[in-house]
């Protein structure tokens, strides 16, 4: 008799992706190995930004309300206000309805790896995927462990692994590299910023550095970000490589200048891929499927990963649910669920993305500020996730459980 296969699950990596899918599975009732290449509290360049649509989903799928959130020590900042700016203009600012919430990436993944392995994942630290056969549905690891699974899923981030062993018809990568973005990024302690920030800068920052600013064109089809944390500030830019190429560094020196740190201009800043508007449309591949970054689920727009690297987790994990209970192909579910629930919402957002830098492009900054005023508040919608980019409907259920 062939024997059955050591997991239900193997997951390639243990970051807001792989960590909501080995907690819906297991709590499900599947065996499930969460492999992740760092050990806990692993450090990551990000932003750190949940926007309202993350922290409903931590609430529902988690059941970590915000007050729980604070208890854990996931929400390091509060942004209530924003300021949005194009080049040194100041287009909007003011008060949100409801604040965007800063974590601290080493807390956040470093807690949903804990979550899972409560839920019953086998959570592998320290353990880095180095080949994938996925005719035989085995993964095999840098301390020379090979895991068999029914079913394996690559949340493995943008350098995926799992998804550089699929074949090229499943992913083209010339499409991946048209919409491949590009950020550098510093951490300052407040207190330097206090001391050295110059405030003659063409955009002057609040007092309190509280306040979250976007400024379009700091590079190009690319903005920059101030976001707060609690005793840091983080600053940086990110746009498509393809149009910035060997310009990034510059730009990044020429932003600091403009939000009055150019002090800090001779510091190295983290450089990172991203994904920005090349998610794969099919991100599967026999019985693996890609989620979060691994997939290049981002929004075009901001870049924002968290959300989607969530989202798609939980896509798959139903997916994967159904297969195993049903014999329902993986993949099929997968992508009808993404086609239903979120690539759709990903069009939308990327036509507003290229009909904003193309408006840049050509300098038609007056008609794109009056676009922008105009919009404002279902934008903002859109991005925390009451509304559709698609019409800006307001849409209370768009980002609600799958059934």
């Amino acid at each position: 008799m062939e024997k059955s296969p050591d997991y239900d699950v193997v997951i390639a990596g243990g970051g807001p992706a792989g960590s909501t899918a080995a907690y819906l599975l297991a709590g499900f009732g599947y065996r499930v190995a969460l492999l992740e290449k760092q050990r806990y509290p692993r450090n990551k360049v990000c932003g750190g930004c949940l926007s309202q649509k993350s922290v409903r989903f931590l609430d529902r799928v988690f059941h970590l309300p915000l007050p729980a959130l604070r208890q854990e020590g996931l929400i390091d900042s509060t942004g209530n206000g924003y300021a949005l700016y194009i080049e040194s203009r100041r287009v909007l600012a003011g008060a949100l309805a409801e604040p965007f919430y800063f974590t601290r990436r080493e807390r956040y993944d470093a807690c949903l790896a804990r979550k899972a392995a409560e839920a019953g994942a086998e959570v592998h630290e320290g353990v880095a995927v180095t080949a994938i056969n996925h005719a035989r549905r085995t993964v095999t690891t840098s301390d020379g462990d090979r895991y068999a699974a029914r079913v394996i899923i690559g949340a493995d981030g943008i350098h995926s692994r799992v998804r550089r062993s699929f074949p090229v018809a499943a992913v083209d990568p010339e499409e991946w590299k048209r919409n491949l973005g590009w950020a550098l990024e510093l951490t300052i302690p407040r207190r330097e910023v206090e001391a050295l920030a110059t405030g003659d800068g063409a955009i002057p920052l609040c007092n309190d550095l509280a306040t979250p600013h976007l400024v379009f064109a700091a590079c190009r089809w690319g903005y920059g970000w101030v976001f707060p944390n609690r005793e840091e500030i983080i600053v940086g830019i990110g746009g498509l490589l393809r149009k910035n190429r060997k310009d990034f560094p510059g730009q990044f020196a020429e932003f600091l200048k403009a939000i009055g740190l150019g002090a800090f201009a001779d510091l190295k800043p983290a450089g990172y891929p991203l994904p920005f508007g090349n998610y794969i449309p099919a991100p599967a591949h026999e019985a693996t499927l890609l989620v979060g970054d691994a997939g290049g689920f981002a929004s075009p727009i901001l870049g924002e990963g968290i959300f989607y690297a969530h989202r798609t987790a939980e896509l798959a994990a139903h997916a994967v649910d159904r297969h195993l209970t049903t014999g329902a192909p993986p993949g099929e579910t997968y992508i009808a669920l993404l086609n239903r629930r979120l690539i759709p919402e990903l069009e939308a957002e990327a036509a507003l993305r290229n009909l904003i830098y193309r408006c840049l492009d050509n300098r038609m900054h007056l008609p794109l500020m009056a676009f922008m005023k105009a919009t404002n508040s279902r934008v903002i919608d859109a991005v925390q996730g009451s509304r559709s980019f698609r019409g800006f409907r307001r849409d209370d259920d768009l980002h609600t459980a799958i059934w």
